[in-house]
């Protein structure tokens, strides 16, 4: 069952990449720096953007923290988000590629933790 849902997570993703990286909803500057102003990110801080897809929150949260990282499943998303990257000319952002859950971090590697139209995709939410 998670295999089959990873791969149906991933087909549909790979899809949508772009569409969905260029949607006005997904894009909204408001939006973006809202959640980054509600985390209270400040220049000591670091960001795991899980899900990070096309790293629109990931480069809103780099632009004021000392260094996020995103991970996301699709390497289109992740495409994405490094030409995203570029544009913006942030240097301090890493992308990896995996499945989450689970995190590939230690406990408390991150100061700021976030997720944005992820998490009802997580078969299991809570898991750590």
């Amino acid at each position: 069952m998670e295999r089959e849902h990873q791969d149906r997570i991933l087909d549909q993703f790979s899809r949508q990449a772009v569409p969905f990286g260029g949607s006005p909803q997904i894009r909204d500057e408001v939006a973006l720096n809202r959640i980054v102003d509600l985390a209270e990110a400040g220049l000591n801080d670091t960001v795991l953007d899980v899900a990070c897809g096309p790293g629109l929150l990931a480069c809103a949260f780099a632009r004021v923290t000392r260094h996020v990282t995103g991970i996301d499943v699709t390497p289109k998303m992740l495409e994405q988000a490094r030409e995203l990257q570029r544009k913006q000319g942030l240097e301090n952002l890493t992308w990896q590629e995996g499945h989450v859950p689970p995190l590939p971090y230690a406990d408390s590697s991150f100061s700021i933790v976030s997720t944005r139209f992820a998490f009802h995709h997580f078969l299991d939410p809570l898991a750590g």
